[in-house]
């Protein structure tokens, strides 16, 4: 038997060693108070979870916010505004009212009145505040309705982080007289109206029945609190868990009469402020932010509404476990976890073990709890996890000491194989030597550059044909970087960048700087060796570019021939007959005629042939010159042909424009002009050309007749409709100024980059 019993303790060694260490110190940690935060927190996060509850149709909120400040004018409120708001409730003849607010000084006009009402309504419960502010300060109640015994307390308890999870049912006041909490006095008046009457069981441990349900005063270290004040009768508060507030009104509408008529008949009716700026919120378990939170009245309403619900609906409270219940709790998750930990097989395993029992211990936590039992969550977990990690850990050790006996014993039979590894590993680097060499004869004399870069872009080796080419060594390289001698730009320097690390196949022409100095054309495309070592291939592609070049220019060469010998030619022809047709329009019709069809033919030729070559070509004054001297000789151009003052300005220091830019804003220039001086038949016309850092503005302004806007037929307009598709290209900004009788200004914006 003695040798069963220490196999068996061998064998479970890491559970029995485990459980004492952890449990026990997890019990200290419990009784000192160190969880009672986390544990508060896991039993608000039960409640947040709880389905919700239908509002319970017995209360009815009379709210005073901030509308109904607003409307009064004034806060606090007078004591006549009071009277006739308990007035109009009391007509509906509610079973009981609160009034959470306090009435302990006179706030004319009204006060007499409002005694005249406290009198003469023997269903109305006042409030004081009998536990002492920070200051020591108490308020009274309004001495009528103390005298009538017509008064609660409005206390809430608050937890140290300003929750409420604890409710006061009773509590003694300054005189040794024991006084009910407004929700719970509430509650009781109700409760009497049914019949039902508080009755004490057992006063020395705090049980009393009210309905349905049994009552136990909360002690000291129930559930998850620590040597909490248990002062008064405080119970766990279980409110419902509402969808929506419970019924409410405001005071306006409660003096103005828009309630219905039987909405506070035989209910209780609370009336409290829930007015922001007067800061009577508290947070509650179901509390997740400060707008959520309820008022002082709404708590009041949520504890009258637990009461209810057990007295009358059986609705159950939260009860705990005994202190001896709960450590054996923590003893049964302890051990739980220690022997996951020593019966599985990896830390993975255990994980996922833990886990597992995790989630069925809060499942089982929340079950309990929607059946009424405030289990504790946070002690047992921590159990869990930490005796199985320290029980998996004390496995680990113990089985790393038995691997490293059975290393020793290989450590001996390795050294043998080593020897003989060392042999053949010679005889490979050997033959690795020579095809190395081997590659390296290939590499150097391959008609093609090669270069061997990591995912940086840093060029780790070139051959032979990139030295002969290039001029850079790969001793070179290790102290400049390749991709700056290809440009400056930091954009191109990125796009070099990710081509040489795709590894796509595609082909890149590149200009690379000679260590010489001089430029070379190239091509490269590159293959991804490993994971950070790429092979660039390139060849040396100058021949092709100078040939590539040579074909443009002689191709330009070619198309200004063609202009001139057929452009020029037509022109020519144009002006000829058109001299021939005027001078015998008028002696010989016939022969004009002639003239005219053949000046139509000329002139359908010559357009058909600036269709097809000027769509290629620059315009010429650009071709020439700059944009500003493009204009001043289109304005000297016009001007010869016409009697129109023409000028042409320049403010500040010309500059390039894109080629494209340049010619829009030329062809926008000459249609302006042609427009002010064919249609507008102005004598002044101002060319104005803006160069400013930022932009480039062209401005065209005229005296002539002016035009409206607006008022252009849909068939007309075809210029404006041009200038329009031109500065949309451009990215630019159009402004045309025009009106009748007042000349045209068109005025055109474009950015320099």
């Amino acid at each position: 038997m003695w040798t069963t019993l220490n196999q068996t303790i061998r064998r479970w060694r890491g559970v029995l060693l485990t459980v004492p260490g952890v449990a026990g110190g997890l019990l200290i940690l419990r009784f000192a108070g160190a969880l009672q935060l986390m544990e508060l927190a896991a039993l608000d996060q039960m409640f947040r979870l709880r389905p919700f509850e239908p509002a319970d149709p017995r209360i009815v909120l009379v709210t005073i916010d901030e509308s109904d400040i607003k409307q009064m004018g004034q806060w606090p409120m007078s004591d006549a505004v009071l009277a006739q708001l308990i007035l109009a409730v009391k007509q509906q003849q509610p079973r009981v009212i609160g009034l959470d607010i306090f009435r302990d000084l006179p706030v004319e006009p009204g006060h007499q009145e409002l005694l005249n009402v406290f009198t003469s309504t023997p269903n109305l419960i006042g409030v004081e505040k009998v536990i002492e502010t920070a200051q020591g300060e108490v308020i009274q109640a309004t001495p009528v309705l103390e005298q009538r015994n017509q008064i609660s307390s409005s206390d809430l308890l608050l937890d140290t982080d300003g929750t409420i999870r604890r409710s006061l049912v009773y509590l003694t006041n300054q005189d040794g007289q024991s006084i009910a909490t407004l929700g719970a006095r509430l509650a009781f008046i109700y409760l009497e109206g049914e019949g039902i009457e508080l009755e004490i069981l057992n006063a020395s441990q705090g049980e009393f029945r009210l309905g349905r349900t049994t009552f136990t005063s909360l002690q000291p270290n129930d559930g998850g609190y620590v040597g909490v004040d248990a002062g008064g009768y405080q119970i766990l508060s279980n409110f419902p868990k509402l969808p929506n507030h419970f019924r409410t009104v405001s005071m306006t509408d409660v003096l103005e009469g828009h309630v219905p008529n039987n909405l506070m008949h035989d209910r209780i009716v609370l009336i409290g402020i829930t007015a922001e700026s007067i800061e009577d919120k508290f947070f509650i378990s179901y509390t997740a932010d400060s707008i959520a939170a309820p008022s002082g009245a709404e708590v009041h309403a949520l504890l009258t509404s637990q009461l209810l619900s057990a007295a009358l609906d059986g609705r159950p409270l939260l009860k705990v476990w005994s202190d001896l219940l709960e450590s054996l709790w923590i003893v049964l998750w302890s051990t739980i976890g220690a022997v996951i930990g020593w019966t599985s097989r990896s830390p993975r395993q255990t994980t996922i073990r833990v886990f597992v029992l995790g989630l069925v211990l809060f499942v089982s936590a929340y079950g309990l709890f929607l059946a009424g039992w405030w289990v504790i969550i946070i002690p047992p977990l921590l159990a869990l996890i930490g005796s199985a990690i320290t029980s998996n850990s004390y496995l680990l050790w113990e089985n790393l000491k038995e691997y490293a006996r059975n290393l020793e014993q290989k450590v001996e039979e390795r050294t043998v194989k080593l020897q003989q590894e060392i042999i053949e590993r010679k005889q490979a680097e050997d033959t690795l030597s020579q095809q190395k060499q081997l590659l390296q004869a290939i590499v150097d004399h391959i008609p093609v550059m090669i270069t061997l870069y990591n995912e940086a872009g840093k060029v780790e080796f070139v051959n032979r044909q990139c030295e002969h080419i290039l001029g850079w060594t790969t001793t070179d390289l290790h102290y400049i970087d390749l991709i700056a001698e290809c440009c400056s730009d930091l954009e191109q320097k990125q796009q070099i960048l990710n081509h040489m690390l795709s590894a796509t196949g595609n082909w890149l022409d590149l200009k690379i700087k000679t260590k010489d100095k001089h430029w070379v054309d190239t091509t490269w495309t590159n293959v991804q060796l490993t994971d950070c070592i790429f092979i660039g291939i390139g060849q040396d592609i100058s021949d092709r570019k100078r040939a590539e070049e040579a074909s443009i220019l002689e191709e330009r060469n070619r198309m200004a021939r063609e202009i001139h010998d057929t452009l020029a030619q037509a022109f020519t022809g144009i002006l000829l007959h058109v001299g021939a047709a005027a001078e015998q329009i008028t002696k010989k019709p016939a022969l004009a005629q002639t003239h005219l069809e053949t000046l139509e033919e000329l002139a359908r030729t010559g357009l058909a042939e600036a269709r097809r070559s000027v769509a290629a070509l620059r315009p010429k004054l650009l071709e020439e010159g700059d944009l500003f001297s493009a204009l001043k000789q289109l304005t000297l151009q016009m001007r010869s042909s016409t009697n129109t003052d023409l000028t042409c300005n320049i403010i500040g220091t010309a500059y390039s424009l894109a080629p494209d830019v340049e010619n829009h804003l030329l062809r926008i220039g000459q249609e302006a002009l042609t427009n002010a001086i064919k249609y507008a038949h102005a004598t002044e016309i101002q060319v104005e050309l803006v160069c400013e850092e930022p932009q480039c503005v062209l401005r065209v302004k005229d005296n002539g007749q002016g035009f409206d806007i607006n008022q252009i037929p849909p068939n007309e307009g075809f210029g404006l409709l041009g200038m329009s598709e031109r500065v949309e290209q451009m990215k630019g900004e159009l402004v045309i100024h025009s009106q009748p009788g007042q000349g045209t200004e068109v005025v055109v914006i474009v950015n320099r980059e």
